[in-house]
């Protein structure tokens, strides 16, 4: 006789309820463990792309100081100081492997004239800050509406700021300015001459010049260049009649954002005060009795005016300059003189800051 088969329920092979839920929580507990640990490599290795960027530069700095005898002039300006012609970026463009850029540049027009609309509005991948972004361009349309003027459409973005020093005084004469306050680049006229049939023409070549030479305190404690993080709405552009507010762009119908373009050489003014410019300081005045420090990453930060200031060195206020700023924590990427770039934090204390901005002032400063 056959014995009957069992009919007892076997139990299946998938996951209780319970258990699914337990691995859904041990696996959130994990991703929740990894997730700053990455997002720390992720910020590290976007750190170091700027620093090589910032490197390249430097480089293409010295290279242009090594062909010229000088640093390139920070605004290249004939007479007229709001509306200058080149700026300092423009002129490295062939040191960074940009000479098809260069060469499509006319020296002689303004940045904004018809002939330079393609070259200004290359994007160059090293001019960027791939913690902030990898690519970007500045829409100029509303600015042609504010200015009822023709300008190029749009223009490559930058987020690297040419350092001023610790003095935002806007004059085509930078020996105004006082060593202990005085930066590298500055807003400088051009060359002028008179040609053997007695025509005016002026060169690319500046009046005043900055040598590795004049650089007394020495190239490794003088910020050449700093981080300054366009185009992100973590940077607003402060409200010059409401201090400590943001201001509202009336032509983008929104908050004002900072940001900067590595070809234009121009500057607002106050009736127009919402853009940041290619210039950094770290104080607006930089000397006694109110130096008006502008501190590292300051939220909303200062726009970039020329206010008219007939001293030459800021001495009403008149003129601002924008901070440096980065989306990095804690503080900036540096370049420095001798063509290193290190991290600078952003609790430095005023004194040391102004001080590694200026390239002359006989102070000691160092960031060890």
């Amino acid at each position: 006789m056959r014995r009957s088969m069992s009919c007892a329920p076997r139990r299946g092979q998938g996951f209780t309820l319970v258990e699914l839920l337990v691995v859904i929580a041990i696996i959130a507990i994990l991703i929740a463990l990894l997730l700053p640990a990455v997002q720390k490599v992720r910020a590290a290795a976007a750190r170091t792309a700027c620093y090589n960027n910032m490197k390249q530069i430097g480089l293409s700095l010295h290279s242009f100081h090594d062909a010229n005898g000088f640093l390139p002039p920070g605004m290249l300006t004939l007479f007229d100081i709001q509306d200058s012609y080149h700026s300092g970026f423009t002129y490295i463009l062939p040191y960074l492997e940009q000479g098809n850029t260069e060469r499509q540049y006319d020296y002689t027009m303004h940045w904004y004239d018809t002939v330079n609309y393609a070259p200004v509005a290359q994007e160059v991948p090293v001019f960027y800050c791939p913690a902030n972004r990898s690519r970007g361009q500045m829409n100029l349309a509303p600015y042609i509406q504010q200015w009822n003027s023709a300008m190029p459409p749009v223009v490559g973005a930058v987020d690297f700021l040419l350092c001023k020093g610790a003095n935002a005084g806007l004059y085509n004469d930078p020996s105004q300015i006082p060593l202990q306050a005085r930066g590298l680049f500055n807003i400088v006229e051009a060359d002028m001459r008179i040609d053997p049939m007695g025509n005016f023409q002026w060169g690319r070549t500046p009046q005043f010049r900055v040598r590795f030479t004049d650089v007394t305190d020495g190239l490794s404690t003088t910020f050449a260049v700093g981080e300054g993080a366009g185009g992100n709405q973590l940077f607003l552009v402060e409200d010059i009649n409401n201090p400590g507010q943001p201001a509202s762009e009336p032509y983008f119908s929104g908050p004002a954002v900072m940001e900067q373009a590595w070809s234009v050489a121009s500057l607002g003014d106050p009736m127009h005060p919402w853009y940041a410019g290619i210039f950094g300081v770290t104080a607006q005045f930089g000397m006694a009795p109110n130096p008006r420090d502008e501190p590292m990453n300051r939220r909303p930060g200062s726009p970039s005016i020329i206010g008219a200031d007939s001293s030459g060195y800021n001495i009403t206020g008149k003129d601002r300059v924008s901070g440096f700023r980065s989306v990095h924590p804690g503080g900036c990427n540096f370049l420095f003189g001798d063509g290193g770039v290190r991290f600078v934090r952003e609790g430095i204390d005023a004194p040391t800051y102004r001080a590694l901005s200026t390239y002359a002032g006989g102070e000691v400063a160092s960031l060890d």
